[in-house]
């Protein structure tokens, strides 16, 4: 499932580069860079992903240092205005970052494209590449997050954000901007492939380990995460939202298995949080989607993100409930077998 909203987060971001969601053009490149990423997987599998995975991150760092610049010495950018342009707390913007609070120990655990590069490298370049990358994300996610506020600020009533910066920041740097995310897409694209033919075929064993198989792998995962796409949702975040949802389960395990140590959980209480987190995975995306509004009747909540926070907090709640019960009651027949 993981890789699956991969796959349809990375295609949505192509398709809205070139056309409104649901276009003509939104769909022919959505299913061109599709074919194009498939058959670049093919040919290369995880040694030709780490090849784009280094173009993207120069040409991701240096448009974004350009607009960064821009924006900067540009005359619209005022501390103040972004410091005061989400005063209330219950705006959806604070709302997300509760979400992101919540699942900040499970989601980068339950990121297989991450954890695949740990068998290319030893140890310690292991974790010193992870050490790094994690500062560098952060300035980038700082900078995108400046560039969407200040677009946010100036934009035009109806105006989309991507319109938006192209009006303020002009064609040629939009140009670059665009490409640096078609690049950024394809790489993690084919990241995410060759992750599903490791996955199906190394791990799980599901056909023999040759390279064709591998390849019907991706095939596989290309066509799924095709099918989310023209299911209806047409929501980049949401597919993100979703996998991030479905990563929950692990946080019980993270706190009280590994932080704590507690050996001594049932598997049922394992499988009680996987299965809260599916459930509520999917019933974010039915809702999303326009299928059903169960969880706005039941909270109130008419925001998406207000929706999810509702929902994470139901998983964690369910989860930890289950790993709590399942100890006490572990502990109760160990004591009742000695008596």
């Amino acid at each position: 499932m993981r890789l699956l909203s991969e796959v349809f987060a990375n295609l949505i971001v192509i398709g809205l580069i070139f056309g409104g969601a649901g276009s003509s053009t939104y769909i022919i490149a959505v299913i061109a860079m599709a074919v194009f990423g498939l058959g670049y997987s093919m040919m290369g599998g995880l040694r030709a992903s780490l090849r784009t995975d280094v173009v993207q991150m120069l040409a991701l760092l240096i448009v974004l240092i350009i607009m960064s610049v821009q924006t900067v010495v540009g005359p619209l950018f005022n501390v103040d205005a972004i410091l005061s342009s989400s005063p209330d707390i219950t705006s959806p913007g604070w709302v997300l970052l509760a979400v992101a609070g919540l699942q900040v120990l499970s989601y980068p655990m339950h990121d297989p494209v991450m954890m695949d590069r740990r068998f290319i490298a030893d140890r310690r370049t292991t974790r010193l590449s992870f050490i790094h990358a994690g500062w560098i994300s952060v300035l980038c996610v700082l900078a995108f997050g400046m560039l969407g506020v200040i677009a946010g600020l100036n934009k035009e009533s109806g105006e989309a954000i991507l319109a938006a910066l192209n009006r303020l920041f002009g064609e040629p740097t939009m140009i670059l901007f665009n490409i640096a995310l078609i690049v950024s897409a394809i790489s993690t694209l084919d990241s995410t492939l060759s992750s599903a033919a490791k996955l199906a075929i190394a791990d799980m064993r599901i056909a023999s380990e040759r390279v064709a198989n591998g390849r019907i792998a991706m095939v596989a995962l290309t066509i799924g995460g095709l099918g989310f796409l023209f299911l209806g949702s047409k929501d980049l975040f949401g597919a993100v939202a979703v996998s991030c949802t479905e990563s929950l389960y692990l946080t019980p395990v993270i706190v009280i298995s590994i932080f704590l140590g507690r050996t001594d959980v049932p598997s049922w209480s394992y499988a009680t949080s996987f299965i809260a987190a599916i459930v509520d995975a999917s019933l974010y995306f039915l809702e999303t989607s326009g299928y059903t509004g169960i969880v706005g009747s039941l909270t109130g909540a008419e925001h998406k993100y207000a929706k999810l926070l509702y929902l994470c907090v139901g998983v964690l709640v369910v989860g930890f409930g289950a790993y709590i019960i399942g100890i006490v009651s572990n502990r109760r027949s160990r004591i009742a077998a000695r008596v």
